[in-house]
């Protein structure tokens, strides 16, 4: 489990450029009303070593479903897995990663 408090800038979850299937968990349990997170996955382009944005979710005020899925990614060229707190009180962030 990784714990990661938020600031205001962009913060890396999780990266991983080895060969695997990741996926994942985000938990947003501490939100509150007027908090704001994205979350954001990116995967990398092998030909410039880039990364490029697959998906963006925001996330306001209190979840009813706090453990935020991050689905299956195969991970050769590189995932990239970033939260950015936008308003409200900064929070801690944790989040779990699994490779098979």
């Amino acid at each position: 489990m990784a714990r990661h408090t938020m600031d205001g800038s962009e913060i890396t979850l999780f990266e991983s450029t080895e060969l695997g299937e990741y996926a994942g968990y985000i938990f947003l349990h501490n939100m509150e009303s007027g908090d704001e997170i994205v979350i954001r996955v990116y995967i990398r382009n092998v030909e410039d070593n880039e990364y490029y944005l697959r998906e963006e979710a925001v996330f306001s005020g209190v979840q009813d479903c706090p453990a935020i899925e991050i689905r299956p990614v195969i991970g050769k060229v590189g995932i990239k897995v970033t939260a950015q707190q936008t308003a409200g009180g900064y929070k801690v962030v944790d989040s779990m990663w699994f490779k098979r």
